[in-house]
């Protein structure tokens, strides 16, 4: 059973290794795929944006399922880790093979198969993901360890963002051309996200865990748990403004970098990962804030500081270029708040519906959790995709080919935009209210009618 004494530091390791397969995913997808899809496959970008919105959208829907489904399941390896076997070589197989669509099929026949292939990946991180991320919950009932966790697992993802966003220019960068350079990265993160997900697999095999079944699957009942979920459902509004932002600005990014500030494709990496390696750093410092100023406080601190750094990317000139990299260096400090804080208050929300309902359902809650993120950056890019197209963005063309209106428009895409979500997102987290406090006095009473019953 979980309890609220300390983690062994193996289990905590190992466990944040397996997001080392998510993070992979979720930058690669959010910050290259309509880049591939437009400029090697050569996909107008609002049918390539479109091509990728579809299956995302699926696929988020199906987190809700897919927690439902993991909080049911009964096997000797428990309810969530029996996805982490079935769920990492699904996923570095299919989403590998994505980078292998050819290039000069029919313009058709090409959205077909990256559409079929994008789906397929996205059906295997919701196996991997939902399952992998609700065991945060069953694992510990502290409100400070939940906090820890989730440091140790923010760590690793900020370590797999960086290496990711560092070394895919340089692979890509590093072939005859974009095509064969994408192969090779589609091979290098496949193997990546199987090692490091199975790792997971095999670490947490002793981990303490709460193995308390729901009754049989009902839908109202599902959705009951996330809407009449309070703070629940305030958390998730933030989060979602938050990613529609990241998504946003992180398909915005190369775009910006290549053809408004005429930055190479291949010397992009350093641009595009010191933020990620500055989180890296900083992870660990917020979770030192957090327990001197709470979760509270420190995600929205985050989200001040990560919304101030959109302003400068408006008025840098193309020769004042490498001065993003002081910009991207503050962005870094915010964003791994924003990434370490709700998803350390996330789990904290189980025990809420626990309270009103008598059960735990961090399948579903997590599953919905999911669901925001993905639809978040989903959404993010999919904007991306229809504002290029509104600002007459050419596929394949040098910045000197690009009409004046649509380098004017990256630059105001990639800033403007998520500018605006951010402070949408400050404004929805500043209703948030599951305290501390709040949070031990609900486990005292869930504890007091444990007793009674």
């Amino acid at each position: 059973m979980a309890s609220e004494e300390r983690l062994a530091f193996g289990i905590k390791l190992g466990w944040a290794i397996g997001e080392l397969a998510i993070a992979a995913f979720v930058v690669l997808q959010m910050s290259f795929m309509l880049f591939f899809a437009t400029e090697v496959l050569r996909i107008p970008p609002a049918i390539a944006g479109f091509a990728l919105l579809l299956p995302r959208l699926i696929d988020a829907f199906a987190d809700p399922i897919m927690g439902a489904i993991s909080d049911r399941t009964k096997s000797p390896l428990g309810r969530r880790r029996l996805y982490l076997l079935i769920g990492a070589p699904l996923l570095g197989l299919t989403f590998g093979a994505v980078f292998f669509v050819p290039v000069d099929a029919p313009l058709m026949l090409k959205v077909t198969l990256l559409v079929a292939a994008f789906m397929a990946s996205n059906a295997a991180v919701t196996i991997y993901e939902v399952p992998y991320s609700a065991m945060a919950a069953e694992m510990t009932s502290s409100y400070k360890e939940r906090t820890s966790l989730t440091g140790y697992k923010m760590f690793a993802a900020r370590l797999g963002g960086f290496a990711c966003a560092f070394g895919a220019p340089m692979i890509f960068g590093s072939q005859e051309n974009l095509a064969e350079g994408f192969q090779l990265l589609g091979v290098c993160i496949g193997v990546f996200m199987i090692v490091t997900g199975l790792w997971a697999f095999f670490a947490t095999a002793r981990a303490p865990r709460i193995e308390t079944t729901p009754d049989r699957f009902r839908l109202n009942d599902e959705i009951r748990a996330v809407i009449e979920n309070r703070s629940f459902c305030i958390l998730w509004i933030a989060f979602l403004l938050q990613n529609l932002a990241i998504g946003a600005a992180a398909t915005a990014l190369i775009y910006f970098l290549t053809l408004v500030m005429h930055v190479a494709p291949q010397q992009t990496a350093l641009y595009m990962s010191i933020g990620g390696l500055v989180a890296l750093v900083a992870t660990p410092l917020w979770v030192a804030i957090g327990r001197r100023i709470g979760k509270q406080r420190g995600y929205f601190l985050g989200l001040a500081i990560t919304a101030v750094t959109t302003v400068p990317a408006m008025v840098i000139a193309p020769e004042q270029a490498p001065l993003l990299l002081a910009v991207f260096l503050i962005a870094g400090i915010g964003d791994a708040a924003n990434q370490l804080f709700p998803n350390a208050m996330a789990p904290d929300t189980v025990e809420v519906d626990e309270l009103r309902s008598g059960m735990r359902r961090e399948g579903a809650i997590f599953g919905a959790w999911g669901f925001c993120r993905k639809l978040g950056m989903t959404g993010g890019a999919f904007l991306v995709s229809l504002a290029l197209s509104a600002v007459h963005f050419t596929p394949g063309a040098v910045a000197a080919d690009q009409a004046s209106s649509a380098i004017d428009g990256i630059r105001f895409i990639y800033a403007a935009l998520p500018l605006a979500l951010w402070f949408g997102a400050m404004w929805a987290f500043s209703r948030y209210d599951l305290t501390e406090a709040r949070f031990e006095a609900l486990k005292a009473e869930i504890r007091m009618r444990g007793g009674q019953a």
